[in-house]
């Protein structure tokens, strides 16, 4: 139940929300971008994009992305597929925060306290931050609590990249992510995140590498790579 649970829960993350880079090259691109708010970087307005995965488990599959309001304060969802629903926060200094993630797969929910930023209201080049916090598991029909753990939350150094895509070529930039959770099932969770973000067009390209470790027990590892469609 650990491995499925989790599975589902790091694919959503994956999509939305350091196995393989991003980058089509290793060479630091020529740009004027230098500082970019993170409403524009990821523009949290109504509407759906198309993923499909190009490499690892998955392959060849496609899932919409779609961004809805929650309830018109700042909050918004959004849903992958039949995945799950990330739920965000636009906090009043501009980031954007990662508050809860119904696993429709499962049936069950994890809460972020604190939130956890996904983006700081200004993006730059190598800028880093880290959190830890709480991350509880409910059931999403009774709202009773599942599991609980605890998470470390850290953001490598951002870069300028430049992306190819199927839906055409971008230069944005790359934000690098490691997450690990603790769960009280002796269960450890490590994530590693590219997220490739285009300005005024939002994420576009993302590689994902999880691993689950479990003493006494078998773990498991998955990667994946998707780029956007349209």
């Amino acid at each position: 139940m650990y491995l499925s649970y989790v599975r589902a829960i790091l694919i959503g993350v994956a999509f939305c929300t350091a196995g393989a880079t991003l980058a089509e090259t290793s060479t630091p691109p020529a740009s004027t971008v230098q500082e970019v708010e993170a409403r524009e970087l990821f523009p949290l307005t109504p509407g759906e994009s198309t993923f499909e995965v190009v490499d690892g488990d998955g392959e060849g599959r496609q899932v919409v992305m779609e961004v809805s309001s929650a309830d018109g304060e700042g909050r918004w969802e959004v849903r992958f597929g039949d995945y799950n629903i990330l739920h965000l926060s636009e906090h009043l200094d501009g980031s954007v925060l990662i508050t809860g993630l119904d696993v429709l797969t499962e049936g069950q929910a994890v809460l972020y306290e604190p939130p956890v930023v996904l983006l700081p209201n200004k993006i730059v080049p190598d800028r880093t931050w880290s959190a830890s916090g709480s991350a509880t598991v409910i059931n999403r029909e009774t709202q009773e609590v599942v599991h609980k753990g605890e998470y470390q939350h850290r953001v490598m150094p951002i870069t300028r990249e430049r992306y190819t895509t199927q839906a055409g070529d971008y230069e944005g930039f790359l934000v690098p992510i490691e997450q690990t959770i603790d769960l009280e099932a002796q269960a450890v969770i490590r994530l590693w995140l590219d997220l490739g973000f285009f300005p005024g067009r939002g994420l576009v390209k993302r590689s994902m590498k999880f691993v689950v470790d479990k003493p006494m027990w078998f773990g498991s590892t998955t990667r994946r790579t998707a780029e956007l469609v349209r």
